[in-house]
């Protein structure tokens, strides 16, 4: 390291990867919380072997994620790097429509469709942000993240038959697989960055160079 560079200033990319990761762990957070809900969240049971949920209880579910889910969205972009940035408050935006056609779906078919859309958009932004991440640390999460949501919306879009049940069952999953790997990379990000500081700090106290010169020296 240069002696004209601050000691304890972590690199641009470490720096702005840290700034993410509390966003990263709160996001993470929401998608275990939700993900959980689904599978214990009361069903409905005629019978001993056939449990349901009805769709006014999956819209009532998905809208409260997503409007917790934007609210983090912000956060992280307020957070994110420029570049970044107006993509992420994009994935905001884009809940809007998903929570206004929820708040309408009386039938499974409409709840699918609008998670679908919504998952499909909003893992195609995400592969755009691990695309201009990639050469930050640990950029592989939001390529994960867009990965799970991709693959939600195509196994909705072609569920034809799937009833409340089922795709609240997918879309769980999804959130809490993103989630669990949202919780890692913002921790390892947060932990990374202590470690590169406290490993400065170390060095400038043993680094020769850095003591100050005193009037013998002069």
């Amino acid at each position: 390291m240069s002696t004209d560079e601050p000691r304890t200033a972590l690199t641009r990319p470490l720096a702005e990867a840290r700034a993410l990761g509390t966003p990263m762990i709160i996001r993470g957070v929401l998608g275990v919380l939700f993900g959980f809900a689904t599978v214990f969240w009361p069903r409905d049971s005629h019978n001993p072997t056939q449990l349901s949920l009805r769709v006014d209880v999956v819209d009532l579910l998905s809208i409260s994620y997503l409007v917790l889910f934007a609210l983090a969205l912000v956060y992280q972009a307020l957070r994110a790097p420029l570049s970044v940035r107006t993509a992420m408050f994009g994935q905001a935006v884009i809940t809007i429509p998903a929570i206004v056609f929820l708040f309408l779906a009386d039938q499974p078919s409409e709840l699918r469709a609008a998670l679908s859309i919504w998952a499909l958009l909003h893992g195609l932004i995400e592969l755009w942000n691990h695309r201009q991440l990639k050469d930050h640390p640990m950029a592989s999460d939001f390529l994960i993240s867009a990965g799970c949501h991709g693959l939600l919306g195509v196994i909705l879009i072609f569920g034809d038959d799937f009833q409340a049940l089922a795709i609240l069952g997918f879309t769980g999953a999804a959130t809490l697989i993103a989630g669990v790997i949202f919780i890692i990379g913002g921790y390892s990000r947060l932990s990374r960055a202590k470690q590169a500081v406290t490993a400065d700090a170390g060095s400038s106290e043993t680094d020769p160079d850095s003591t100050p010169r005193t009037e013998e020296d002069s």
